[in-house]
């Protein structure tokens, strides 16, 4: 039984290298994994949002608190249920491990909501030292309603 070594030219290589194929593989693997977080920018409780023309896609930062308030007027805090005599607790929870120059509040508001209810939770986070809140709309043409 010969050995053939790399400088032996005669023989021809017949088996398959897949590390190049192996490489590429786990590539694409890492760019689709972390290209698809930001395909999940929907929070779960899903609302219909009012429509504005300037409307823009933002992708989530680090320090959002998101607020959902939906049609019926339940609320959540990043996710969380509250209720209105909670609702300054549960901003101040979810405030406390986020940077202070890093802290804005999303008001996702369903478009049926009540005004007096978003203006109430904007009041509530202005309350508890959160200055920075903005509204969520989408742009027109979604779900064609309002």
């Amino acid at each position: 039984m010969a050995i053939k070594s790399i400088a032996d030219n005669d023989g021809i290589i017949s088996e398959i290298n897949i590390t190049p194929l192996t490489d590429v593989m786990l590539v694409l693997l890492i760019i689709f994994m972390v290209t698809a977080t930001f395909f999940v920018a929907e929070p779960a409780m899903q609302v219909e949002l009012p429509s504005a023309v300037t409307s823009e896609l933002v992708p989530k930062e680090d320090g959002e608190i998101t607020v959902i308030v939906k049609q019926n007027g339940g609320m959540t805090v990043n996710d969380r249920p509250t209720t209105e005599a909670d609702l300054t607790n549960a901003l101040l929870e979810a405030a406390r491990n986020i940077q202070a120059e890093k802290k804005v509040v999303v008001v996702r508001g369903d478009r049926e909501a009540a005004y007096g209810r978003v203006i109430w939770i904007m009041d509530a986070a202005r309350l508890v030292g959160l200055r920075n809140v903005s509204l969520a709309t989408e742009k027109p043409g979604r779900n064609d309603g309002g």
